[in-house]
Protein backbone atom coordinates (compact mmCIF):
# COMPACT_ATOMS: atom_id res chain seq x y z
CA UNK A 1 0.00 0.00 0.00
CA UNK A 2 1.40 3.13 -1.27
CA UNK A 3 1.72 6.01 1.62
CA UNK A 4 -0.62 9.20 1.07
CA UNK A 5 0.33 12.12 -1.02
CA UNK A 6 1.15 15.49 -0.73
CA UNK A 7 -0.45 17.67 -3.00
CA UNK A 8 0.61 21.03 -4.75
CA UNK A 9 -0.85 24.24 -3.55
CA UNK A 10 -1.69 25.16 -7.12
CA UNK A 11 -5.03 23.28 -7.91
CA UNK A 12 -4.10 23.18 -11.64
CA UNK A 13 -1.27 21.41 -10.78
CA UNK A 14 -1.52 17.61 -9.93
CA UNK A 15 1.88 17.31 -8.71
CA UNK A 16 2.33 15.40 -5.46
CA UNK A 17 5.18 14.83 -2.87
CA UNK A 18 5.53 11.73 -0.27
CA UNK A 19 4.13 12.65 3.01
CA UNK A 20 6.99 10.15 4.43
CA UNK A 21 9.88 12.75 3.45
CA UNK A 22 8.03 15.85 4.17
CA UNK A 23 6.12 15.11 7.53
CA UNK A 24 3.19 16.98 8.16
CA UNK A 25 2.84 19.02 5.59
CA UNK A 26 -0.95 20.70 4.26
CA UNK A 27 0.98 21.30 0.76
CA UNK A 28 3.87 21.49 -1.58
CA UNK A 29 4.94 24.15 -4.05
CA UNK A 30 6.71 22.44 -6.75
CA UNK A 31 9.55 23.49 -9.10
CA UNK A 32 7.47 24.50 -11.98
CA UNK A 33 4.70 26.44 -9.89
CA UNK A 34 7.25 27.92 -7.72
CA UNK A 35 8.92 29.42 -10.82
CA UNK A 36 5.40 31.36 -11.65
CA UNK A 37 5.11 33.02 -8.15
CA UNK A 38 6.50 36.46 -8.33
CA UNK A 39 10.20 36.99 -7.30
CA UNK A 40 9.36 39.14 -3.91
CA UNK A 41 6.91 36.33 -3.31
CA UNK A 42 10.18 33.67 -2.89
CA UNK A 43 12.32 35.58 -1.38
CA UNK A 44 9.80 36.36 1.15
CA UNK A 45 9.01 32.82 1.24
CA UNK A 46 12.91 32.17 2.21
CA UNK A 47 13.04 34.87 4.53
CA UNK A 48 10.45 33.17 6.70
CA UNK A 49 11.89 30.01 6.47
CA UNK A 50 15.43 31.62 7.51
CA UNK A 51 13.71 32.71 10.25
CA UNK A 52 12.25 29.24 11.19
CA UNK A 53 15.54 27.29 11.02
CA UNK A 54 16.93 30.54 13.16
CA UNK A 55 14.13 30.39 15.79
CA UNK A 56 14.46 26.30 16.07
CA UNK A 57 18.30 26.83 16.51
CA UNK A 58 18.08 29.65 19.09
CA UNK A 59 14.94 27.42 20.99
CA UNK A 60 16.80 24.32 21.37
CA UNK A 61 19.60 25.87 23.37
CA UNK A 62 18.35 26.57 27.14
CA UNK A 63 19.71 29.79 27.78
CA UNK A 64 17.78 31.33 25.66
CA UNK A 65 14.66 29.60 26.83
CA UNK A 66 14.96 30.11 30.57
CA UNK A 67 12.44 32.96 31.98
CA UNK A 68 11.39 34.02 28.54
CA UNK A 69 7.34 32.11 28.27
CA UNK A 70 6.19 35.00 27.02
CA UNK A 71 8.75 36.32 25.10
CA UNK A 72 8.64 33.34 22.81
CA UNK A 73 4.82 32.72 22.99
CA UNK A 74 4.99 36.48 20.98
CA UNK A 75 7.30 35.36 18.24
CA UNK A 76 5.40 32.09 18.16
CA UNK A 77 2.11 34.65 17.85
CA UNK A 78 3.59 36.79 15.09
CA UNK A 79 5.44 34.07 13.28
CA UNK A 80 2.64 31.86 12.88
CA UNK A 81 0.72 35.21 11.88
CA UNK A 82 3.71 35.83 8.72
CA UNK A 83 3.21 32.14 8.01
CA UNK A 84 -1.05 32.21 7.78
CA UNK A 85 -0.57 35.50 5.66
CA UNK A 86 1.76 33.51 3.06
CA UNK A 87 -0.48 30.83 3.08
CA UNK A 88 -3.46 32.82 2.56
CA UNK A 89 -1.31 35.14 -0.43
CA UNK A 90 -0.43 31.75 -1.96
CA UNK A 91 -4.18 30.13 -2.02
CA UNK A 92 -4.93 32.85 -3.62
CA UNK A 93 -2.46 33.58 -6.01
CA UNK A 94 -3.10 29.79 -7.17
CA UNK A 95 -7.12 29.97 -7.00
CA UNK A 96 -7.31 32.70 -9.79
CA UNK A 97 -8.59 35.68 -6.81
CA UNK A 98 -7.07 38.73 -8.56
CA UNK A 99 -8.80 41.05 -7.21
CA UNK A 100 -11.66 42.94 -4.93
CA UNK A 101 -15.35 41.77 -6.17
CA UNK A 102 -16.81 43.63 -9.21
CA UNK A 103 -13.69 44.75 -10.42
CA UNK A 104 -13.56 42.78 -13.48
CA UNK A 105 -16.90 43.94 -14.59
CA UNK A 106 -15.58 48.02 -13.52
CA UNK A 107 -12.79 47.90 -16.34
CA UNK A 108 -15.13 46.48 -18.85
CA UNK A 109 -17.87 49.29 -18.42
CA UNK A 110 -15.29 51.90 -18.51
CA UNK A 111 -13.12 50.32 -21.59
CA UNK A 112 -10.09 49.39 -19.27
CA UNK A 113 -9.79 45.91 -20.15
Amino acid sequence: MTAARIPCINPACRRTASSERLGDCRYIVCQKCWKVLPVATRKRFRKLHAVSRRLDRLHAKPKFCEGRGAQWSRIDRLYNAAWARMDDYLAGFFSGESGPDGLEDFMKENGIA
